[in-house]
């Protein structure tokens, strides 16, 4: 069965597309793609690699239109070269912009060569030609030995001028499943993945090296940060920064000491001398860092000053890059100052405001006090409304860029507002997961007051969320089906497309819903096998994400059947105890409980799924240095059990029956009452 992408006609002031009547496509198997100059020939690598490891057929490089191919992909940059303006003129290939060519568009056209059938990609500059590429890759429907491309006539430009990804293994996640370290080469693939989406600005280090390089080649922009008060060496006591107690320890120091604020200066001087030419530095109030005693009072003046001093410094061997200040952990005091001092004069130093995890006036994360007075009127609530405050508050120069944390789903810039207590417990805060309905409404709640978004991130558990990120930021009119479709089609197959959306739209919902009632956990495991019997053969040969949601699946199933299993337990013994409490044997109602305690953990379903979960996991960890932490948290407890065996063996030795009834009372009280969260940051 063919599955086909039916693309919105879309007419914004960036954005105009132009699908053409569909037709019945030939099967292709072998494509030449014609690059006639070095932009596009760097790109054109690209794209071959792609097509050829999705696919067994034939693609070659050339620079001119010569031997035989079933398709024909002529690639460049408008200006760039003679034989593509030549064919755009002819073919009237027209470019995305109104009264010019908008920045970064491309326009991708079917046309019939003398060749033969083919089409026109033609970038307005270098990113455009990669993003022309990621078009088209898109819309190649994938066979093992052939690929059918339907014919196309689009042009488009990005909504947003910022749209950065990061694309990084995660450190902490890798240390605590045990998966192997990316290669360079993995890197690199994941950076394109996302630059293929729309991403145009990159995390790559600060002094530069491989990722960096590889970044540039694409005509692509970096970003790099820093916390001003953070002194990266030993300093007297006395200098220590007020702050919170989880960032204690850390190398915070007081800047309005005057010899620590000399140290701080002297460090800056030489570090961002170091530094590579990043397109973006922005300096972090919190989140961490600060300092919040009585010489810093409010840490936005304090910060915003020492962040003026910086720029000088930063400005002096980066003068092209844009400077942007986060007020992350800030109180209402301190971004009041830095509002006032903004618009006391201009202050050319700062492109603007970074808005990030603790930045927001109307939530608790990193805010102790907030704005009273926005929740008498709160528009669309306070996942937006203090994002509105602020861009009415600021001059006409400065503007807002997210900062927007897409990583985490519990204690988080934009968490689950009523997580699901079992699987906060089995998964922590950076498990595998999406919440592609929810991430959907942010990103069209929040976005409208900025020119866009560099994300944070902490692995690579969030990739299908960076995806959806990039794709809106180019087009914030795409719809969250579309988005899916799109996603799911390119990774999985046409096939498997539409199973595997709706089990990502399942997966949201486990995030939330009690898991001993959820039946929405035995769906998602469902789609997920059911979409794995349709992906074709080539694409699952270097499939790593379909693989992670069976895996996941797996795990989530397991969870449910402990849960249900526990709470099949804390039935019986309250039952076993209640039935003596009055009148009969104590002791051995208490061995009875303490017998269904004491059963074992797991039954052979589990222990099938977990076994499943575990295979998976080799697998992804073999194909992309991935596994899911929930593997190696499963065993966490869910239901107090040792705590309760404690108490019933403390009620048995008892030797006075008041004493046992009332230690028994507790038990049935209480039986098995769910474990506290603890760390949740794992």
């Amino acid at each position: 069965m063919r599955y086909r992408l039916v693309l919105s006609v879309l007419l914004t002031s960036l954005l105009v597309g132009f699908i053409c009547a569909q037709a019945e496509s030939q099967r292709i198997r072998s494509i030449a793609i014609v690059a006639p100059e070095k932009t596009a020939e760097h790109v054109a690598g690209v794209l071959k690699s792609r097509i050829e490891k999705r696919s067994a057929v034939t693609i070659r490089v050339t620079a001119f239109f010569e031997g035989a191919a079933d398709y024909w992909i002529l690639l460049g940059q408008a200006g760039n070269s003679a034989v593509i303006d030549k064919a755009r003129l002819a073919h009237a290939v027209s470019l995305p912009g109104r009264t010019r060519p908008a920045p970064e568009g491309f326009a991708v056209k079917s046309v019939q060569f003398k060749s033969g059938p083919g089409m026109i990609a033609v970038g307005v500059d270098q990113r455009g030609v990669l993003y022309a590429a990621g078009e088209i890759l898109r819309r190649i429907r994938y066979a093992p030995d052939y690929v059918e491309i339907d014919p196309l006539n689009m042009r488009t430009a990005p909504a947003y001028r910022f749209r950065g990804s990061s694309a990084n293994q995660g450190g902490t996640m890798m240390r605590a499943t045990g998966a192997r370290g990316w290669t360079q080469d993995e890197l690199f693939e994941v950076t394109l993945d996302y630059a293929l989406a729309g991403a145009n600005c990159f995390y790559t280090g600060d002094q530069g090296g491989p990722a960096y390089d590889f970044v540039k080649s694409f005509g692509l922009m970096s970003t790099t940060g820093a916390r001003p008060n953070e002194l990266n060496r030993e300093f007297p006591a006395e200098w220590k920064a007020g702050g919170r107690e989880m960032w204690e320890g850390k190398n915070w120091v007081c800047p309005n000491i005057p010899e620590a604020r000399k140290a701080l200066l002297d460090q800056w001087t030489e570090d961002f001398a170091k530094r590579a030419d990043h397109e973006v530095m922005r300096f972090y109030a919190g989140d961490p860092g600060g300092c919040t005693d009585a010489r810093c009072t409010p840490w936005g003046k304090s910060f915003v000053h020492l962040s003026e001093e910086m720029a000088a410094i930063w400005h002096k061997t980066h003068p092209n890059s844009n400077v942007l200040i986060a007020n992350q952990g800030l109180d209402n005091e301190g971004d009041r100052y830095i509002f006032d001092y903004l618009n006391a004069q201009p202050r050319p130093w700062c492109y603007g405001i970074c808005y990030g995890p603790g930045s927001n006036a109307m939530s608790n994360y990193f805010r102790d006090k907030l704005r009273d007075d926005l929740f008498e009127y709160p528009g669309d609530g306070p996942v937006n409304r203090y994002v509105s405050e602020m861009l009415r508050e600021l001059p006409r120069d400065q503007r807002i860029v997210h900062y927007s944390d897409i990583t985490h789903w519990i204690s988080a810039q934009f968490m689950v507002e009523n997580p699901e207590p079992n699987i906060v417990r089995a998964y922590g805060r950076r498990t595998f997961h999406a919440r592609p309905a929810a991430m959907y409404r942010i990103f069209k709640a929040i976005m409208p007051f900025s020119e866009g978004d560099i994300i944070y991130s902490e692995g690579y558990h969030d990739e299908f969320h960076q995806y959806l990120w990039n794709r809106l930021l180019w087009n914030p009119n795409l719809s969250l089906d579309e988005a899916l479709s799109d996603y799911c089609t390119y990774y999985f197959g046409a096939e498997a497309a539409p199973l595997m959306a709706e089990a990502l739209l399942e997966m949201e919902h486990t995030l939330e819903r009690p898991v001993a009632t959820n039946e929405g956990i035995g769906r998602y495991y469902d789609l997920v096998k059911a979409a794995g019997e349709k992906i074709l053969t080539n694409l699952m040969a270097i499939d790593h994400r379909w693989r992670m949601h069976m895996q996941h699946a797996a795990l989530d199933k397991h969870l449910q059947l402990r849960v249900r299993k526990e709470l099949d337990q804390e039935t019986r013994v309250r039952a076993a105890l209640a039935s003596v409490l009055e009148k009969g044997k104590l002791d051995d109602a208490i061995q009875s409980a303490l017998s269904i305690l004491r059963e074992p953990p797991s039954t052979p379903e589990m222990d099938a799924l977990r076994e499943e979960a575990r295979l998976q996991g080799e697998k992804t960890n073999e194909f992309f240095g991935i596994r899911d932490i929930g593997y190696f948290r499963n065993d966490c407890t869910l239901r107090d059990v040792p705590g309760h065996i404690a108490l019933l063996e403390r009620a048995l030795a008892a030797t006075k029956r008041g004493e046992k009834r009332s230690v028994v009372q507790q038990c049935i009280d209480n039986t098995l009452k769910p474990t506290r969260l603890g760390n949740i940051f794992g």
